[in-house]
This record gives C-alpha cells, structure tokens and sequence, in this order.
C-alpha cells in the first residue's frame, strides 16, 4: 500500500463471534462489510474485499486507495476500513492503537460507525464533537472518546430504535437480537446502509459534515417501495493473524 497519508480512518463498531454476526449491535461491522463491497464494485474490482487481520492493531483492516471523479478533475483518497477485535465495550483499544500506527492526529479525520437505539430504524444520525453525553447509550463510542480523550470525531449512528412498546425484550434483549425479517426489517437495514454509504461517500468528498448532515439527516420518512434482502452477509476475506 502506498505510503501516502491516510485521509479517513472508518471504523465499524461490533462483537467478534457468530453468536452477533447478524445482531443491530453489529450493524457497524456489517456496514463495514458492506461499504467494503461497494468501493470494489465501485473501482471494477471483482473480488471480495481483503481485511488483514491485524492483532497488533486489534484489528482487521482493509487499507484502499479510493479513486473518483468530480466534473473533469480525477481524485483519489486512502481510506483505511476497520473492524475492532476487541469487544465493542473496548472499542477505543483498537481505535488509538490504528490512529498511532497510522500516525492519525486529526480526530476529525476518524469516523465511526454504530448502532444506534435512539434514532428510528432506517434513519441516519450524523454527530461530531459535544460532551459524553452526547454518547451516552453506545459503549463503543463512549470508550473511544474515553481513551482518545475527545469527542471531536465523527459518528456515523445508524438507528435500529428500541423494543416495540409494551414489549417485555430490555435494551439489551434488543440490541443483542438479530435483525428479523418481519416488519421489513432486514429491508429497511439495507436501506439505511445504502443512504449511509451516499453520505459518507459525499462527506469525504467534500470535507463539509454540515451539508452532509443537512442532505442525509433531514428525513425521517420510511421509505416506500424498500428492495427485499434475504441476507446481510456480504463477502469479504480476512487474511493473517
């Protein structure tokens, strides 16, 4: 990989173990996943995306050179994908350990990604900056600022909401649940990944978090018409130890 510097670290925040492979708890690994998948596509590349495990990292990483086109000028941004291998309650283990080793200063230049209860399931919350409390709900963005020492990075909070009201399930019941089918669920997931990778491709291509915020954020609209999806396994090869 080439030794320019990194221009966005993008961090999808789960637990390790096929016991939470498909839970709303790992929706930031399968977004990971996901996102992996469409950049190849996007760059002609026919073969699943390589994630090198890095356990020196706590980590696996998928390191790419993400080419575009604005208008007549071609461009080009390093992107460093990761998936902790610790716990997501340990998440900011791994996030200072890749922004070291990568030598990342900016934490404006490290997004995150996660589940979210409070925000609606097919909706995307956009965040930077604030207090902890602005965290509060979601482990691994509260161990990661706690041990970057700041808020001043970029969370991407895909909503899966909370447990139907006057359900018995707690928060945790729900969050450790896989996404069903029923009620569209899985459907409305793969939406919101979709929207979520429009936005977080405009945001690093424009460097402008408020109008990616005002153009991705705004609706909170179900949408009509959602594409069935039998499966939210998107193939990818990890490779190393």
């Amino acid at each position: 990989m080439t030794t320019r510097p990194v221009d966005f670290l993008l961090i999808g925040l789960g637990n390790l173990g096929s016991d939470y492979t498909f839970t709303r708890h790992n929706a930031g690994f399968l977004f990971i996943d996901y996102l992996a998948n469409v950049m190849a596509l996007d760059q002609k590349r026919t073969v699943p995306p390589v994630f090198q495990r890095r356990t020196a990292l706590s980590a696996d990483v998928h390191d790419v050179e993400f080419s575009y086109q604005k208008g007549n000028v071609s461009n080009s941004l390093r992107i460093v994908l990761a998936k902790p291998l610790t716990f997501m309650n340990e998440s900011g283990v791994a996030a200072k350990k890749i922004m070291d080793f990568y030598q990342m200063t900016d934490p404006k230049k490290l997004i995150v990604i996660s589940d979210d209860i409070n925000t609606l399931p097919g909706a995307l919350a956009i965040q930077d900056g604030g207090d902890l409390k602005s965290l509060a709900g979601q482990k691994g963005q509260e161990s990661i600022a706690t041990t970057l020492g700041t808020t001043n990075f970029i969370r991407f909070r895909l909503g899966v909401g909370k447990p139907p009201s006057g359900s018995l399930t707690t928060i945790p019941q729900w969050v450790l649940g896989p996404f069903s089918k029923e009620g569209k669920e899985m459907d409305l997931f793969a939406f919101l990944m979709g929207h979520t990778t429009q936005a977080l491709l405009d945001f690093v291509q424009t460097n402008d978090l408020k109008l990616c915020r005002k153009k991705f954020t705004k609706s909170k609209k179900i949408p009509s018409g959602l594409a069935p999806i039998d499966s939210l396994a998107f193939p990818v090869r990890i490779e190393g130890m």
